[in-house]
């Protein structure tokens, strides 16, 4: 905590801290209570049971007051003297969002050094961003970026790609990494499934999560394809060559047809779906951040804005 309050002091502006403990049971949570006590600038949340670092970051984001929202993990790898720096990245308008790259890892086991390295490249190559480290934690961000971003599962390493997909600026920068002092990670090469289920996900929503339509019509296409070639196969042969084609591509040509047709239907469902849920659901496409002008401005002229 005396970091912390160290490098408070060196902040521009207010700051808050919001401490979320993660259903812990080794007595964290009364002495978050009793740090609480004096810091006016401190706040604390408190999950009945372990729910996870992702819905601890949501549980963050949803209580946090500020215009830029910083990650610290609270099992002091990660240096908070870093944060200046990275604040000023945003401050000076060079970025929106600031992710830290742990380029000298101090974590000794192999278990946990190999699963980040395969999840980096996996969605950083997927998902088009050029960061090293998409798993460190220490972050920033604008605000902006965070308001409409729903985290679940184990969706927290994949923040940088919600605020790219709405046009924010992504820089990296070099961070200190410490030895682990306490505890022991939950990471490992068992994880390295969900992150290609959750990269998945993401790259659905980020690419077609507005137009699905788009999605199930380029499937169905290529089904539509692959259907016609094996017609144009059976017609061939049945014609020219004097030989009726075998069971094995009619049956081929005809599940290519109803995939194909499957595919598009799934897709004007989904494309149906998204427009009920902007219309009803009150969803909309965009989002404005800033305004200027009102009605009265122009006079009170009906219609005018």
């Amino acid at each position: 905590m005396h970091e912390i309050e160290e490098v408070r002091r060196t902040l521009p502006g207010q700051s808050e801290l919001i401490l979320v403990d993660d259903g812990s049971r080794d007595g964290s949570w009364g002495r978050i209570r009793e740090l609480a006590g004096d810091r006016p600038w401190l706040r604390a949340l408190r999950f009945l049971g372990n729910q996870g670092q992702t819905a601890a970051m949501a549980a963050g984001i949803e209580h946090a007051q500020g215009e830029l929202i910083a990650f610290l993990d609270a099992d002091l790898q990660n240096d908070p003297h870093d944060l200046p720096r990275m604040l000023t990245e945003i401050l000076e308008g060079r970025a929106d969002v600031v992710c830290g790259w742990r380029a000298r890892r101090k974590d000794r086991a192999l278990s946990r050094i190999v699963p980040s390295l395969v999840a980096n490249f996996l969605i950083t190559h997927a998902l088009g961003l050029r960061l090293h480290d998409v798993g460190c934690t220490l972050k920033v961000f604008r605000r902006v970026y965070l308001e409409n971003v729903e985290l679940y599962g184990e969706m927290h390493r994949f923040i940088p790609a919600y605020c790219a997909a709405q046009g924010g600026r992504i820089v990296e920068v070099e961070v200190n990494h410490r030895p682990r002092l306490h505890g022991e990670s939950k990471y490992g090469l068992s994880r390295v499934y969900k992150v290609l289920i959750d990269l998945l996900t993401v790259k659905m929503l980020n690419t077609y999560g507005s137009k699905p339509a788009y999605f199930f019509g380029k499937l169905g296409f290529v089904f539509f394809g692959l259907g016609t070639a094996a017609f144009i196969l059976v017609a061939w042969r049945a014609l020219f060559r004097g030989h009726p084609e075998s069971t094995p591509m009619v049956f081929f040509m005809l599940l290519m047809y109803v995939a194909s047709l499957v595919c598009v239907t799934s897709g004007l469902l989904a494309e149906i779906n998204i427009r009920v849920l902007h219309r009803v659901g009150g969803k909309r496409s965009y989002r404005v951040i800033d305004e200027v002008g009102t009605t009265e401005a122009a006079g009170g002229a009906p219609g005018v804005r």
